[in-house]
């Protein structure tokens, strides 16, 4: 059925563009920018969002009264990973769209992102569109007001849980990050997932959530230990699948894939760590080079009004930006898209209660107050210190935690050497800075200090994620040496 589908996805998407080497108006041209011909506008959209979204938004979008209006008689999407996000936008694409705000702060920050200048779009902030909600910005502006994202969808972090291979494992029922850094989730092979963050925005958003509700020092520990017990991925929704497929107990999500996983599995379950999460808003953007900033704009308005029906499918389960969007009555295009043309003349919050209720409980959790721009300015160090020291290296922390814990469960090691091993192993790592030749440790205040310089200079990067994988390297093998010291 999955093969089926994506089949008749990539059938219709047709001219659609994933991961090409141009933006071109098709018929094997080479033009580098979005195009506009005598039989109107194509535009062109980079974006994280998956095949089943683009092709949903392709159908419903170019039948409405907007695209029509506009002169928009095509859509094409660029999904690439964020560093190629710049090549793409540079060509002349319109609109980003999808993919967390982290990947939009970057493309703020690095001047790929115009502002948002449709009444229309900015009559709606503060009506449709909460500016703030649960503390977190769903708009950003520079200092002049501009508006130069807006979210499109909601987002929380948590964990997805396989009741199933949870019971199997016998394993405790986690509802809060520390509960996964814990000894008794240090087993072989590993039973939690989590992705590389350099890969993934939602697991980059995951790290400081944990970073901010601990604290620094303490947040890296229990990273260090979630870390310790998981099997790594290459991405966030390879971890969901491994989850649904019973190959792990559990394991990082955003919400939406764990609605999927909750509707492709019964067995498993989406938990949002109480006082522990935020709710994120998921971004649209008008690009800087756009060639149709009239029509890209249109079509922001769309995704922020009646494109919002998107969310709704059971096979996207995205919670909405626009709450209202329940209560409007389902038609019969949308309910043949969406529902497989089911549903007509009923709200979608009747046809998707579900999601309602989920949509209510993520609006009323407790969450942190978590700092938008404390996060930025860490996030590129944070993305490369974590893939260097507890992915690239995983295999080594893995065997001294699991060799830490066998060796107490066994009696070989008393709990006092235990805790000293532990706090070992979590420690910071000491290294060679590559800037000033002194050994220092990964402070905060370092993060911040090497933050843009990790992310735009290359070789930089390679040299000092070199010296904290040896550094991570040398101090696991430390720690089973120190163990075999006290075993005997």
């Amino acid at each position: 059925m999955k093969k089926s589908m994506a089949l008749l996805v990539i059938f219709v998407l047709g001219f659609s563009v994933v991961a090409s080497g141009c933006i071109s108006g098709g018929g094997g041209g080479t033009t580098t920018s979005t195009t506009s011909s005598e039989k109107g506008i194509t535009l062109v959209i980079v974006t994280r969002h998956d095949a089943t979204i683009q092709y949903k938004v392709k159908q419903l979008f170019l039948k409405s009264d907007i695209a029509k209006q506009y002169h928009i008689t095509n859509i094409k999407f660029i999904g690439v990973p964020e560093a190629l996000w710049p090549q793409y936008i540079k060509q002349g694409a319109d609109v980003g769209w999808g993919g967390g705000p982290t990947l939009f702060d970057d493309m703020y920050k690095m001047g790929y992102l115009q502002p948002i200048t449709d009444k229309k779009v900015l009559d709606l902030l503060g009506t449709k569109i909460p500016e703030t909600l649960a503390g977190m910005p769903m708009v950003r502006k520079d200092q002049n007001g501009k508006v130069y994202w807006i979210a499109a969808a909601l987002s929380s972090f948590g964990f997805t849980v396989n009741k199933q291979v949870l019971q199997k494992w016998n394993l405790p029922f986690p509802k809060k990050w520390e509960d996964i850094a814990t000894a008794q989730w240090a087993v072989n092979p590993p039973q939690y997932g989590i992705a590389d963050p350099t890969r993934s925005t939602s697991n980059t958003r995951i790290y400081q959530i944990i970073l901010q509700t601990f604290g620094w020092d303490k947040g890296w520990q229990i990273m260090t230990l979630i870390a310790a017990n998981s099997k790594i991925y290459e991405a966030s929704d390879a971890v969901r699948d491994a989850v649904i497929n019973g190959e792990i107990a559990a394991g990082n999500t955003i919400d939406f894939y764990g609605y999927t996983a909750m509707k492709q599995n019964p067995n498993c379950v989406y938990v949002i760590p109480q006082g522990e999460s935020i709710i994120n808003g998921d971004p649209i953007a008008l690009l800087k080079y756009t060639k149709h900033p009239e029509a890209a704009q249109a079509f922001i308005y769309w995704v922020l009004t009646e494109g919002q029906a998107v969310w709704m499918s059971p096979d996207i389960n995205r919670l909405p930006i626009w709450g209202g969007i329940f209560n409007e009555t389902i038609t019969q295009s949308y309910a043949n898209v969406l529902f497989n043309g089911k549903f007509v003349g009923k709200t979608y919050g009747q046809a998707r209660p579900a999601l309602l209720k989920a949509y209510q409980i993520a609006l009323n959790s407790k969450g942190i107050p978590f700092d938008d721009n404390k996060a930025l300015k860490t996030v590129n160090s944070l993305q490369y210190y974590f893939k260097a020291t507890l992915i690239d290296v995983n295999g080594p922390l893995h065997q001294a935690w699991t060799s830490i814990v066998n060796a107490y469960k066994q009696g070989k090691i008393t709990q006092d050497q235990f805790n000293r091993l532990k706090e070992e192993l979590t420690a910071p790592i000491q290294f060679k800075d590559p800037l000033t030749g002194q050994t220092v440790t990964f402070t905060e205040q370092y993060a911040e200090k090497i933050n843009d310089k990790i992310a735009t200079d290359a070789a930089f990067q390679s040299q000092i994620m070199q010296e904290w994988r040896q550094a991570a390297q040398a101090k696991y093998n430390k720690v089973l040496q120190d163990l075999k010291t006290m075993t005997g």
